[in-house]
Formats: structure tokens, sequence, C-alpha cells
């Protein structure tokens, strides 16, 4: 009894300061990958960083935290935060297919000459296929302006699994 007074009130500190209290620990792993600039030959390394609760339940929505950072030195002109916005599309492996959109990527903070810019975001997504599904990065940019892809054929490395019961 008392073992359970003191998870409630662990649960209710966590709730109020604001942080998310979930079952299972989160799958996460940052890949480095190539891309291309809309399909050319130019090429982009970015760092992918993908975040899914470790298990959940079928049909039911969870959040999935996306992250893209440049391994190049920003050179532009300063941006301010909010001033990059994008969509990502991870695409689903092993026991899943098809994939998804991050539908809102943004840098949340001000990206300074010199920085390593980086967006990111977060979707709700309800997985329905049973079994172990792995998460890849397929494409990211703008909505008609992908600024980097993977080429068709070959697959995303693999940034996060999650378990689906």
């Amino acid at each position: 009894m008392f073992r359970r007074k003191i998870a409630a009130v662990a649960v209710a500190v966590a709730t109020g300061f604001g942080l998310t209290v979930a079952a299972g620990t989160a799958s996460a792993d940052t890949v480095t990958q190539t891309c291309y600039v809309n399909g050319s030959d130019i090429g982009r390394t970015v760092n992918v960083t993908i975040t899914v609760p470790a298990t959940v339940t079928r049909g039911v929505p969870v959040p999935v935290f996306l992250r893209v950072r440049d391994v190049k030195a920003w050179t532009g002109r300063p941006l301010g935060a909010g001033a990059i916005m994008g969509i990502g599309v991870i695409k689903m492996g092993g026991a899943g297919s098809g994939e998804f959109k991050v539908n809102r990527l943004g840098n949340p903070t001000a990206i300074a000459v010199g920085e390593h810019w980086y967006v990111e975001g977060t979707e709700q997504v309800a997985f329905t296929t049973p079994g172990t599904i792995t998460l890849g990065l397929r494409m990211f940019g703008q909505p008609i302006y992908y600024g980097c892809l993977i080429p068709t054929g070959q697959e995303p490395p693999v940034a996060a699994t999650v378990t689906v019961a």
C-alpha cells in the first residue's frame, strides 16, 4: 500500500513538472546517413535520431520524435528560432511496411553561423502491425522541395525499433 502511494506521488510530481511518464523505455539511436538533394548526386550527410516507446499497444497512438542534424557547420546567415520549417518521412521495416510523415519539423532554437543546424518534431502514430518494426528516415525538407532523399530501392539506416503488442 505504501509503495503504491509513493509511486502515485512520483507520477504526480513528474507530471506536475511537465515530464512524460510512459511504460517501457524509449527506443532511440542516432545514425549517420547520406541522402541526396532532390534525387541528384549531391550528397548531404546528416545525423538522424528517432525516439519511440520501446513497446506499444496496437492501434494506440504514441509520440514519435524525429531530429535531423547536419554534420557540417552552418555557413549561411544566422537563423532565428522557427526559421526552418518542413516535414520528414519515416519508413517502416521489419514487421511493418509503409511510411508516415512528421508534419511539423522546425528549429526550436536560433542557429548561429558556425553551429550545426537541426530540425525536430513529434508526430502521434498508431502502429497497426504486431511485431518488431524498424524506423528510418527516408526524406525530409519542404513539402514540395525535399532537401534530402534516400535513393529509390535503398533502405534507410535503422534509427529506432518498436515492438507492437
